[in-house]
């Protein structure tokens, strides 16, 4: 059975889009098991907030000792 030129390398094109299809399923299935935009703004939110705080306390400790 002769093939002409332009469908020569068909199998192999096909194989090729199938990779490319699993690699695009796989990117997506990534994006979707990863946390909502407002679970991540909450933990950054909360995150700032005990920084702050700990700041805060330690400068608040500085200043009782040096006045002491």
């Amino acid at each position: 059975m002769a093939v002409c030129d332009k469908h020569s390398g068909i199998d192999e094109r096909m194989s090729n889009v199938e990779a490319e299809t699993e690699k695009q399923w796989k990117v997506l299935d990534q994006l979707r098991n990863r946390l909502p935009v407002w679970a991540t703004i909450v933990i950054s939110l909360l995150t700032f907030f005990l920084g702050a705080s700990v700041t805060y306390a330690a400068f608040a400790v500085k200043i009782v000792q040096g006045a002491g």
